[in-house]
């Protein structure tokens, strides 16, 4: 994993040194790929025309962004989940629809993102490399994916597993509470041995190596939506309807730092409100 500068924290470009060689995701922009990968492969022995395959996590600028730049210098095969083909084309005007649900809680979209067309479209179970298995696992968003390295039973998680959220973010991201919950679930059936995320999360930070751990991390993942839940749930029932309130308030309760930008949690806190008002219909529970 080599780690590239995220907005005040770090984002993983992963490197699957096998008889075919793969990169999952890119950093941010094409600064990190020429001053950052090009360097760190070259100490393997390495060069960026060796990558047999490009894939990607899901399309968020900090994982997709040197993607068309490692495109202009070498020509690997670009294979990517159904659900991202149409965002990794057009990443920019993708991040700006991520930010316009907030408007006056987001930053600029990062202009310096171009888009890639897809080789090789992916579906759930596909195997690349001979090795690499896709996993879906929305929730964080909903195309993004795992790849599960079958040799070494390690999970690539990228974005899926949020733990308490980074530094930065405040708190965890998710854009759908009961995806991301299913997508728990749904790993914790899985024999992993090892897993990488793409960033150093509060609470589980970057990777889990053996199997206990791993299922301690994704446990506290878990554990975090049930906290989350029910501080937003008191404190609805307390008459605070107000997100941006509900979200700041989230953010000092777990003692987290308190971000420049609250468009990150105020997804999550709207996650958490739309699920309860969900399962409030169904007769399940209320916030």
């Amino acid at each position: 994993m080599l780690k590239t500068p995220a907005g005040g924290v770090w984002s993983g470009i992963i490197l699957i040194d096998g008889e075919e060689k793969v990169l999952i995701d890119s950093g941010e922009n094409a600064e990190h790929i020429d001053e950052l990968l090009v360097p760190a492969l070259k100490e393997l022995g390495i060069q960026l025309q060796d990558i047999a395959w490009l894939c990607n996590t899901h399309c968020h600028g900090d994982h997709v962004g040197g993607h068309s730049r490692i495109m202009k210098l070498a020509h690997p095969r670009v294979a990517s989940y159904r659900k991202s083909v149409p965002k990794l084309q057009q990443p920019l005007k993708y991040s700006r629809l991520i930010r316009a649900v907030y408007p006056s809680y987001s930053p600029p979209a990062p202009a310096v993102l171009e888009g890639v067309k897809t080789d090789f479209i992916l579906e759930e179970g596909d195997v690349i490399a001979g090795r690499l298995r896709l996993v879906a696992s929305p929730g964080h968003d909903d195309d993004c994916v795992c790849f599960y390295d079958i040799p070494t039973k390690t999970l690539i998680s990228g974005d899926s597993l949020q733990g308490n959220g980074t530094r930065t973010q405040g708190t965890a991201l998710y854009m759908d509470l009961n995806a991301y919950r299913n997508t728990l679930d749904k790993l914790r059936k899985m024999d992993i041995d090892n897993i990488i995320s793409a960033h150093p999360y509060l609470f589980t930070n970057e990777m889990a190596l053996g199997k206990q751990n791993a299922g301690v991390y994704l446990e506290k993942c878990r554990q975090i939506t049930d906290i989350y839940d029910n501080y937003i749930s008191e404190r609805l029932e307390e008459g605070i309807k107000n997100p941006v309130q509900l979200a700041e308030e989230l953010i000092t309760y777990m003692g987290n730092e308190m971000p420049k930008w609250l468009f990150l949690p105020l997804y999550t806190v709207n996650a958490h409100i739309q699920a309860g008002v969900k399962d409030r219909q169904g007769g399940k529970r209320t916030l």
